[in-house]
């Protein structure tokens, strides 16, 4: 258990990674793994996705990287990795595989059956997303004995406080709410998807709790510019998304959080008006 499934990443990497023993991540992912690795003055291997999203096999058992982080989901795409290609990646690569699934319980598929075959894995898990607990900091990770027991010898003594236990206790013994909150944002998400489509924009087959959509204005126009008109319209009109322009493949891309079925209606009345609105409105 950890004080947030950031925790137990960096737990990872003070155990794994280092000087002489790089980590690898793959771009885009989540942000904080090059941070804790350069907190452990460890190097990066880098392995960077192209606009397919196919997980890169061969690239990633070719780095020198001790440690592989594979977020599934992805984000900010969505994207998930079906287990046989984690398997892949699994027989070829020689280190840890730490596939991060801090938005499984949104997917079709998550890689918890590959723990009882392969020791190299880690999967970790947080109870700030599906189960909307971010502000108790919980989150845990699932791997071989012999790696659970490398990860208590460098934790902290107290990482997880006894409300936070208690907390996330009650959380998982009503699995009736959980499962009826998870089934209406798949549905949910899944109809902004087919909304997505109608509109002709290209959009990431998110097996998350959000969207990864490319926005098209007017006259079919798509690009990273386009995405930053979207993003300050709807921003303007405190319809509240992600826009990510520092990366060639992220920056024509808007991010948008699944809410309820009522604030998806106003983010595609808004979107509407953005279409019709002269530029610069």
């Amino acid at each position: 258990m950890g004080n947030g499934s950031d925790d137990i990443l960096n737990l990872l990497i003070r155990v794994f990674a280092g000087p002489g023993a790089a980590a690898g991540f793959t771009l885009p992912s989540y942000s904080l793994y090059p941070v804790l690795v350069a907190i452990q003055d460890g190097g990066c291997e880098v392995i960077e996705f192209d606009r397919s999203m196919r997980l890169p096999v061969e690239r990633i058992a070719a780095t020198k990287a001790k440690i592989f982080f594979l977020t599934s989901p992805n984000a900010p795409t969505g994207v998930a990795f079906p287990n046989a290609e984690i398997e892949q990646v699994l027989r070829v690569f020689p280190g840890i595989v730490v596939v991060d699934e801090a938005y499984a319980p949104f997917a079709k598929e998550n890689a918890v059956p590959l723990l009882a075959r392969y020791e190299n894995l880690v999967v970790v898990r947080t109870f700030s997303k599906a189960y909307a607990l971010a502000g108790i900091r919980v989150g845990y990770a699932l791997a071989s004995a012999k790696v659970i027991e490398l990860l208590d010898r460098v934790r902290d003594s107290y990482n997880v406080s006894r409300l936070s236990q208690a907390a996330a206790l009650a959380a998982l013994g009503d699995q009736a709410h959980f499962e009826g909150l998870v089934t209406r944002v798949r549905a949910t998400r899944d109809a902004q998807l087919r909304a997505f489509a109608v509109r002709g924009w290209f959009t990431y087959p998110s097996q998350a709790n959000f969207i990864f959509t490319e926005p098209r204005d007017a006259g079919g126009v798509t690009g990273a510019a386009v995405a930053e008109s979207a993003y300050r319209f709807l921003f303007a009109r405190k319809v509240l998304v992600r826009h990510f322009p520092s990366h060639a493949l992220t920056a024509p891309f808007l991010r948008i959080s699944v809410g309820t079925d009522d604030e998806m209606l106003v983010l595609n009345q808004n979107l509407d008006a953005w279409l019709k609105a002269p530029p610069n409105a």
